[in-house]
């Protein structure tokens, strides 16, 4: 008698671990009926075109594109940069030259400044943009500070003159 109650304590001590090993390999097992996709609601279900049999063809052909823009040209990406201050400095040479100096702040350090000037008569436009980094680059996520000179011309004949800075008009006179 002795011989079989220790064979129900041993029994009683190993079933409880045979249970939780046994629902530890239902909830790991495979799922022959379940869909191949990730079922959310509101999102449709994805099918695994190899183990798909409901269709005769195969999943649609992907067209693929590709965009090559010059390292200089703003992208949609791109974004007019923050401006902090702008000074025009007019050089004491002659003919006159001049610049504008121009701080502000890139939304992050690997954005780079991109700058264009265009004139009309007395009025010049310098556009400041910050120029985002290569989709994926990985980069902190602070603000960064920049200072560029910008040359917007020489040979000036006296007068008074505007340059707008990213909407922003400054007046200077020769």
């Amino acid at each position: 008698m002795q011989f079989g109650h220790r064979l129900r304590r041993k029994l009683l001590a190993v079933l409880p671990v045979v249970a939780v090993l046994a629902m530890a390999a239902v909830a790991c097992g495979s799922d022959e009926g379940a869909s191949s996709g990730i079922t959310q609601t509101g999102i449709t279900t994805a099918t695994d075109p190899v183990t798909d049999t409901t269709t005769a063809t195969g999943p649609a052909p992907v067209e693929e594109t590709t965009t090559t823009i010059e390292a200089d040209e703003p992208t949609a990406e791109d974004q007019p940069a923050h401006i902090r201050s702008v000074e025009v400095s007019v050089l004491e040479s002659f003919p006159p030259q001049v610049s504008v100096a121009i701080e502000g702040d890139h939304p992050t350090p690997c954005h780079e400044t991109f700058t264009e000037v265009t004139e009309d008569g007395s009025d010049y436009t310098v556009m400041v943009r910050s120029v985002a980094p290569e989709p994926g680059s990985v980069c902190a996520q602070v603000i960064e500070p920049f200072e560029v000179v910008v040359p917007i011309g020489d040979g000036f004949e006296p007068g008074d003159y505007t340059v707008t800075v990213n909407g922003a008009t400054h007046q200077f006179s020769i």
